[in-house]
This record gives C-alpha cells, sequence and structure tokens, in this order.
C-alpha cells in the first residue's frame, strides 16, 4: 500500500468524524498553566503538542505560534481493556493525522492509535492491540508501525504492526523479530528503507540495522558500533546522511554516515563527539542544523551544531541548566523550528525559543509548564487553521 493511498483513507475517516461531532471520548485536561479548555479556543497558525505520562494518559495542547505559550485541549487514556497504568510512548503518522501510543502496562490494549481532529486537536480512538509485554518505544512509516519493548520487559525483539486505511492496527504474523540485544531506542530513515535500533551489549554501544521491504523486514541485516558507551536515543538526520545516538554511561554523542543503499554506518571523524553528563533522549530540528540533546545525570539541554560533514559543535551557552533533578525524558522541536521543549521530572515541561540563525536559546514565559503527572514522551504536529 503506497502512502498516499493510506493517507487518503485517513483523510475520508477524519472527515466523516468530523461530521459525528469529532472526539466525544476526550475528556477536559486538569494540567495547570496555559488557558481554557476545548480546542475550539486554538489561534490560527498553532500547532500540536502531545505529551505522555507515567500513568498511561495523553495530555493534549495548543502552542501559541507566537508567543510558545500552552492551551489545554483534552486527554484521552491509553489503558483500555484494563491495561495497568505506565509510562507513554508517543509517535505521529507522517500526515499528522493518526497519533500512536504505547502505555508500557499490561493486561489488556496497550499499543493504540487516535484520530487527530486538526482543528481542535482532540483524539478518537481508533483500535488498540495488546502485547503481553510492555511497549514502550515506537516509530511510523506509511501503513507500519514499529515498537520495541520497555527496557524492564528484557525481551530482545521488535513489534510490527500494520495500520489499514481506517487507522486500525493488526500485529503481524511471526512477532517480534529478533533482535541482538534489550532495544532501548529506534528511528527509521527518511525513506522508509532502514530502521536502526540502539542495544546495549558486552562491547557497549551498538546500532542493529535493518532493511525494510514492504513495511516489514526479514531481520537485522548488520550491527554497528557506537563507539560509546550504553546507547540511548538515535535520530536520523532529515536528509538521511547521518545517524546520531546519545551514549549515556561515556558521557558523548556519536554521529554516523549512512549508505542509503546498504544501510552501512560509519563513524565520522572525530566521532564520538564529547556531551552531556548520563545523556538520553535526543531530537533533531526540521532544517538539519541543530541536534538537541537532554542530559539525564546533569539536569540540562545541551545543543550542537550538525556540518555537512556530520561533525557536532557545542553552542555556546549550553548547556542549559533545567533545575534541580529535571532529569529529561524527552525532547523535541516543533515544525516550525521555533520551539524546543523537554519533558522534565516534577510533572512539567520546559520550553525555549530557538533562533535558527544562532541556535540561541531563550526560556519561553510561563515554563516550566505544570502537567500534573510525569511526564514522558512528547510529539508536535501542525495545526490546521481555522
Amino acid at each position: 500500500m503506497k502512502r498516499a493511498s493510506f493517507l487518503s483513507g485517513l483523510c475520508l475517516l477524519i472527515g466523516v468524524l468530523a461530521g459525528c461531532g469529532g472526539s466525544s471520548s476526550s475528556t477536559p485536561s486538569g494540567g495547570g498553566g496555559g488557558g481554557g479548555g476545548g480546542g475550539g479556543g486554538l489561534a490560527a497558525g498553532s500547532e500540536l503538542l502531545y505529551v505522555g505520562d507515567n500513568a498511561g494518559v495523553i495530555h493534549g495542547f495548543g502552542v501559541d505560534p507566537g508567543s510558545g505559550a500552552l492551551t489545554t485541549i483534552s486527554t484521552a487514556t491509553v489503558k483500555g481493556q484494563g491495561t495497568t497504568a505506565g509510562d507513554v510512548g508517543l509517535v505521529a503518522d507522517a500526515g499528522s493525522m493518526v497519533l500512536y501510543a504505547t502505555n508500557a502496562g499490561v493486561g489488556g490494549s496497550n499499543v493504540e492509535s487516535f484520530v487527530v481532529d486538526q482543528h481542535t486537536g482532540d483524539l478518537s480512538p481508533i483500535s488498540g492491540q495488546a502485547l503481553s509485554v510492555p511497549p514502550r518505544k515506537l516509530t511510523a512509516y506509511g501503513n507500519t508501525l514499529y515498537v520495541i519493548p520497555d527496557p524492564s520487559a528484557s525481551t530482545q525483539g521488535l513489534f510490527i504492526f500494520r495500520i489499514d486505511t481506517s487507522g486500525n492496527l493488526s500485529l503481524l504474523s511471526n512477532q517480534p523479530v529478533p533482535l541482538p540485544g534489550i532495544p532501548r531506542d529506534l528511528a527509521i530513515d527518511p525513506s522508509g528503507s532502514w530502521l536502526f535500533i540502539t542495544y546495549e551489549d558486552a562491547s557497549g554501544g551498538e546500532i542493529a540495522s535493518l532493511s525494510i521491504t514492504g513495511g516489514t523486514t526479514t531481520g537485522v541485516n548488520s550491527s554497528f558500533s557506537t563507539g560509546g558507551d550504553t546507547p540511548q536515543g538515535i535520530r536520523v538526520t532529515p536528509d538521511g546522511k547521518f545517524v546520531v545516538v546519545v551514549n549515556q554511561m561515556s558521557n558523548d554523542v556519536s554521529v554516523l554516515s549512512l549508505d542509503a543503499g546498504t544501510g552501512a554506518l560509519a563513524s565520522v571523524a572525530g566521532s564520538p563527539f564529547p556531551g552531556g553528563s548520563q545523556s538520553g533522549p535526543v531530537a533533531i530540528d526540521p532544517s538539519g542544523a541543530y541536534v538537541f540533546v537532554g542530559d539525564t545525570g546533569g539536569n540540562s539541554l545541551s545543543e550542537f551544531t550538525i556540518d555537512a560533514a556530520g561533525n557536532l559543535a557545542a553552542v555556546s551557552g549550553t548547556p542549559i541548566p533545567l533545575g534541580n533533578s529535571a532529569q529529561p525524558s524527552s525532547v523535541g522541536v516543533d515544525p516550525g523550528d521555533k520551539f524546543v521543549f523537554l519533558s522534565i521530572a516534577g510533572k512539567e515541561l520546559s520550553g525555549f525559543t530557538l533562533d535558527t540563525s544562532s541556535g540561541a536559546l531563550t526560556s519561553l514565559s510561563g515554563f516550566p509548564f505544570s502537567v500534573g503527572q510525569e511526564t514522558r514522551d512528547l510529539v508536535f504536529m501542525p495545526h490546521a487553521a481555522q
């Protein structure tokens, strides 16, 4: 199934839901700060932000395009059919029409899909699937969803779901796909041809490269060393030329060049580059010019420029302190390349404006922003003007 036909099917579904009144299952959020309840109050040009917590709940917000201020939209629960509460993982489809979520609990539906109302930001549940192990990180491409278990499961495997034109999920046969170690994070290249998964083995830091054909894979194609210890967050640059990996225990960041034809990775000169203390999450801005890393041990945000050769250089004024015991768990850059948000301990979000000409970060007014539960993954989506 081609991406175009998949997205056109979802467009039809969204139109039907809008005609029936949208997401009646959403409930008002109790989160603090930023404004009123319904998505109808969102300003034209606002973006949508969804934040998962540690209790199986997604918190939705509108992001003001000028100030970055948050307006509470609604919440949605990711624990259908009795799933126990757990950390929520999030990813959006390329058309920003569907949000996919995991709940690192077991006992019921813990991998779910939601239609996003692009005018209000409300979420309507579509489909849920139950894994017998707690799922955590996930990524999507076209009509396929890739999910890895929470590290607590000690499961060396990858789960692959097919997505139909209505957004329903179905687990492929012969799952999970075996992996050489316990996975930590995953990312897919812009072409959808290669899936990369970080894991740890006796040598320290490794990346598994899986060839993707028709949305599925026969298994690990090859493995590559990061050159660091205990790899965590992984992302591919928007141009598909480099893979960036954060190494938590060696306090550095690896950059590897990607051969798009073979999936082979090779460390660029100087990699791994010095990073912050016990870093974990990583994000790359839409322009591909800046890399952002959350320093769990240092309670800070590191920022780097990345040049055409893959070299990293720390941006002046970083790392930026996030507060005592902030321990960032996720970091994201909005589609407009204006804002950088982080999930931090204390049930909060930290936010900054980004000057794309210099990389300078400026704290947003009203932040840290209280969400009401311990924050985990976050994801941005565009918002249709009303």
